[in-house]
């Protein structure tokens, strides 16, 4: 048994090397592809680093052109400018007499009516004046009263002279007649012609009285000139009167009512402002190359910063007559050497169309406003398929239901 675990174990012996054998071929050839694997590796990574960047060029240039083609398509749209205000009526408050305040029943940037009494101011020193224009239309009626019975007593001595004539006239015919006859002596026909003459004379006196009588008096009623006179002191002064209780000529917020009892005013003073809350536009300055495209009429957007989301809507009311520096105090002069074109803004004014009570817009502030120039939202792709060919003639069906 020894002889044959000996030779079991040098069999043993001689196989192992055989085993061994291909280990060391297997880790030869693991060493030989290992260069071979790390060579591969940079260059896939590289080539895969390539294709990220670029699909995210790709990306970056779909977005980009998707960007501008939605930029141009708004532009195509809308004609927008941030150089754009709301403006609005605002009127100027005073008094048209001057006068000590009494009562100011009012705080400032409060909203009033058309009507409501602003301020009053001492009416004392204007009802004197009142009564005394009272007095003095009674004192004209009263001289007018007398004048008129001048002109009555003119009147009656007038008659009475004339009939004293006519008593002469007719003693002067009774004493001719006698006379023809021998009854009466040239003396007494001599007497009645004189006192015939004496006679007219006071007529013609009477009749001088009458008419200065008349003239001093005047005009009859209210034609006379006295009462005329005095009829307007009167009313000058209950219109002063009136104005002595100033009202609201509109509605509206005041403005700068910094006013107080006692504080005195001048005439036509300005004390105080209302601005309409109704009624209000904006004043939008475009670019002279852009108004081709403004019409009056066309729908508008406004939006204000001071309700950020909201939007306003109006129209378009009118076009200035020219750019802003053509109304200034000294246009500007072009004709230079070293002139350089500068475009120019013109003022466009936006009516609002509705009155949102919830959103006071404050006259002065800023905006941004939007002028729709097409309804068609499809218009510019349209346009762009048309360019590139691909468009052709459009049908009305077909525009209304891009």
């Amino acid at each position: 048994m020894n002889q044959t675990t000996k030779e079991t174990q040098s069999k043993a012996d001689t196989s192992e090397p055989n085993k061994d054998a291909p280990t060391l071929s297997a880790s030869t050839d693991a060493s030989s592809e290992a260069p071979k694997s790390k060579q591969q590796k940079p260059a896939s990574a590289k080539s895969k680093s390539s294709r990220q960047r670029l699909v995210f060029i790709i990306v970056l240039l779909l977005i980009a052109t998707w960007f501008g083609l939605g930029y141009l398509n708004y532009s195509h749209q809308y004609l927008s400018t941030e150089d754009a205000f709301i403006s609005g009526n605002q009127t100027q408050i005073g008094s048209q007499v001057a006068g000590l305040i009494q009562t100011t029943p009012w705080q400032n940037n409060k909203d009033v009516q058309k009507g409501d009494i602003l301020f009053t101011l001492d009416p004392a020193p204007f009802q004197i004046a009142v009564d005394e224009a009272q007095a003095g239309l009674a004192t004209a009626e009263r001289e007018q009263q007398t004048a008129n019975a001048a002109i009555n007593t003119a009147q009656a001595e007038l008659m009475r002279q004339k009939a004293s004539a006519q008593q002469a006239e007719d003693h002067l015919h009774r004493l001719t007649n006698i006379k023809n006859k021998q009854f009466v002596s040239e003396q007494a026909l001599s007497d009645a012609r004189s006192a015939l003459a004496v006679a007219n004379a006071a007529v013609d006196q009477a009749q001088a009285q009458l008419a200065q009588a008349k003239t001093q008096a005047g005009a009859e009623g209210a034609e006379n000139d006295l009462i005329k006179t005095a009829q307007a002191k009167l009313a000058q002064a209950q219109y002063n009167l009136s104005k002595t209780v100033v009202r609201a000529p509109m509605s509206g917020r005041l403005a700068n009512y910094n006013i107080e009892p006692g504080q005195t005013v001048n005439a036509n003073q300005t004390v105080c402002s209302i601005v309409a809350t109704t009624g209000l536009w904006v004043d939008a300055n475009f670019k002279e190359t852009d108004l081709g495209a403004v019409h009056i009429g066309q729908p508008a957007q406004i939006e204000s910063d001071i309700y950020p989301g909201h939007v306003f809507k109006g129209h378009v009311l009118s076009i200035a007559a020219g750019a802003g520096n053509a109304f200034s105090l000294l246009p500007p002069q072009n004709a230079t050497g070293n002139w350089v074109k500068v475009t120019q803004r013109v003022p466009v004014r936006i009516l609002l169309d509705d009155t949102d009570t919830k959103h006071h817009l404050p006259i002065g502030t800023s905006t941004t406003t939007r002028i729709e120039l097409t309804k068609d939202p499809h218009g510019f792709w349209q346009s762009m398929l048309n360019v590139i060919g691909l468009g052709g003639h459009t049908s009305p069906s077909h525009k209304s239901s891009l």
